[in-house]
C-alpha cells in the first residue's frame, strides 16, 4: 500500500491547492491542521499545532513525504524544529518545504532588520533546520501570491490618500502554479537533496 502523503497547512490557500493536486494524483493525504475539517473529502485530518508540537508525532507515523506549507508571519522557525524532530524518528524520507525568495539574501542583523524583515528570517531558519536534519529535502523559493497583492491594493483604496511609492517593484506568483510545483516536487521519484526557486516565474533545482 501507498503511504499517505502529509500535508501541513493544508487548509490554507497553499495547502487547499496542494492537496487537490495530490488527490487528482491518486495519492492518499492526510492533512496535520489546528481544526478538524478537511479541506475535501476522503482526506484525513490530524488535530495538531506546529506551534507547540501537539500532535505532530501523530501526524508523521507512517508518512514518507512532507509537503510543509505551514507558516505565519513568525515562528516558521520553530514550526520546522517540531515538526522535524517528529518527522526523523518516524523515518520520513522527503520533505518539500514552501519558503520565500530572499530568504537567503536580506541580511537581518540588528533589531530593526528584525521587525522589517522578520519573516524572512523566520523563513531561512526553517530552511537550514530542514537541511540539516538528515532528511532529503526540497526548498522551493516563491514569491508573494496574487491574492496578497489583491489584499494589500483593496486595504490601500480604503485609505483617503493612497500612497505611490516611486520605483516600487513587486513580482507576485499564482498560487496555483507554486501548488502544481510541490505536487509534482512531492511524487517525484527520486529523492535527492535539491534546491528551487523560482526564475520570472518558472522554476529551476539543483540535485
Amino acid at each position: 500500500m501507498t503511504a499517505p502523503i502529509l500535508v501541513t497547512g493544508g487548509t490554507g490557500t497553499l495547502g487547499r491547492k496542494v492537496v487537490r493536486g495530490l488527490l487528482d494524483a491518486g495519492r492518499e493525504v492526510r492533512v496535520l491542521s489546528r481544526s478538524d475539517q478537511a479541506p475535501y473529502d476522503g482526506v484525513e485530518v490530524v488535530v495538531g499545532d506546529l506551534a507547540t508540537g501537539d500532535g505532530v508525532d501523530k501526524a508523521v507515523h507512517g508518512v514518507e513525504t512532507v509537503v510543509h506549507c505551514a507558516g505565519s508571519a513568525t515562528g516558521d522557525d520553530e514550526k520546522a524544529r517540531h515538526l522535524i524532530a517528529a518527522a526523523v524518528p518516524a523515518g520520513v524520507r522527503h520533505v518539500v518545504n514552501i519558503s520565500v525568495v530572499g530568504a537567503n539574501t536580506l541580511p537581518v542583523v540588528s533589531g530593526l532588520d528584525r521587525k522589517m524583515f522578520g519573516y524572512f528570517a523566520g523563513k531561512r531558519g526553517a530552511e537550514l533546520i530542514i537541511e540539516r536534519s538528515g532528511i532529503p529535502w526540497t526548498n522551493l523559493r516563491a514569491t508573494q501570491f496574487h491574492e496578497l497583492t489583491f489584499t494589500v491594493a483593496e486595504q490601500l483604496a480604503k485609505l483617503p490618500v493612497v500612497p505611490a511609492p516611486s520605483g516600487f517593484r513587486i513580482q507576485s506568483v499564482d498560487a496555483a502554479a507554486v501548488a502544481e510545483r510541490l505536487v509534482e516536487l512531492a511524487l517525484a521519484r527520486r529523492r535527492a537533496r535539491s534546491r528551487t526557486s523560482p526564475d520570472r516565474g518558472r522554476t529551476r533545482s539543483r540535485r
